[in-house]
């Protein structure tokens, strides 16, 4: 009997798997542990619209990832930051000054933990700080840190 494991089964199956088993090991271990379910038509074509709908939605997501990386390649932001003799920076320029800066300049939401500054910034002038907008997209924005 064709079934549906709604849990991950160790050693038979994943969540969203539909396998053949044996009527006895579905109706004394599978169904009273809630397991799996019958995979009869209607179940079993819910379970591809809804994988569809989630490649749908990636193909999405890294489309918009892409067209966020080819602005960002395009753009220089300026930070201001407190300065110091000689031109040194009184702490440091961090990721969420980046992204506080990126959406005033050119609107650009990002999430501050998608921002990595290494090393971090502690002077005045242009640097380079990566972007991770993607598992398969990421980019380098310029940065110039000027004195405030």
């Amino acid at each position: 009997m064709k079934v549906l494991f709604v849990k991950e089964v160790s050693g038979t199956a994943k969540a969203g798997d539909v396998k053949d088993v044996a009527e006895g090991y579905y109706r004394n271990f599978l169904q009273p542990r809630r397991l799996a379910v019958v995979a009869d038509e209607r179940t079993i074509d819910q379970i591809r619209k809804r994988e569809e709908a989630a490649r749908r939605r990636t193909e999405k997501e890294l489309t918009e990832a892409r067209d966020t990386a080819q602005r960002l390649r395009k753009l220089t932001v300026t930070v201001y930051a407190k300065t110091g003799e000689g031109g040194r920076l009184f702490g440091s320029v961090t990721n969420a000054d980046v992204a506080q800066q990126l959406k005033r300049e050119a609107g650009i939401d990002l999430d501050k933990r998608k921002i990595t500054v290494d090393p971090p910034i502690r002077s005045l002038g242009p640097h380079e700080v990566e972007v991770e907008l993607h598992p398969e997209v990421s980019e380098t924005l310029k940065v110039v840190v000027a004195a405030s």
